[in-house]
């Protein structure tokens, strides 16, 4: 199955920024016992890429050659760069979703406990851009149904917070309040905690975790 942008001459240049790749013969589908599968692997390095290098600065070959693969089998499982991003940033935030569910699910913990345990998380990653800062640079490669995908995908990460914030209010753990509006407050602080200035105040993510949980207890405790 050859790929319909390989049609066009060398040097040619898509709409995503990236080169098309003159006409050849499908690569198949690679298996290699001793790896994770294709699809998975560029999926799992190009998230890590985009995180640390922002959209614009990272291309299907650096993806490729990071991987061990052609470009041409970046393209058999992502028809270009904003499909791949897109992809890559929905597995990033489902795994963000299904860590933060496994720590809030816990019993027998306050939910600030859990929520420290989820920053400490949160904060472990190596994360260099900002996820506005990135959706904002990625935003004019993308198409409304991209834009739309990656958003919904972030907005269950908020929709599960605020099911646990509203539990604690009923609860009386923590003040009445927005429970939505608590979990967007919680995230944007993580965020701010990423930035590598913050980091490279505290000697490790569960020191910087503290301080940001009780900035954010003050407000809802």
């Amino acid at each position: 199955m050859s790929n319909p942008h390989d049609s066009a001459s060398n040097g040619a240049v898509r709409p995503d920024g990236e080169a098309r790749e003159p006409q050849r013969r499908s690569p198949g589908r690679p298996r290699r016992e001793d790896r994770m599968p294709v699809r998975d692997e560029i999926l799992k390095t190009a998230s890590v890429l985009f995180m640390e290098e922002g959209y614009e600065a990272v291309s299907l070959s650096g993806i490729a050659e990071r991987c061990g693969v052609t470009k041409a089998s970046v393209y058999y499982h992502f028809e270009g760069k904003p499909a791949l991003f897109t992809a890559a940033v929905i597995r990033m935030l489902q795994l963000a979703l299904a860590g933060t569910r496994r720590v809030l699910d816990q019993e027998g913990k306050s939910l600030r406990l859990r929520l420290q345990e989820v920053a400490e998380r949160r904060l472990s990653r190596i994360q260099h851009i900002e996820f506005e800062a990135l959706m904002r640079e990625a935003s004019h490669y993308l198409d409304d149904r991209q834009r739309t995908a990656i958003r919904e995908a972030e907005q269950e990460l908020h929709d599960l917070l605020s099911l646990h914030f509203a539990r604690a209010i009923a609860d009386g753990e923590i003040r009445k309040g927005d429970s939505m509006l608590m979990a967007h407050s919680y995230t944007a602080l993580l965020m701010i905690g990423n930035r590598q200035a913050a980091k490279n105040m505290y000697a490790s993510p569960s020191e910087l975790a503290g301080p940001i949980m009780d900035m954010f207890w003050t407000g809802v405790g």
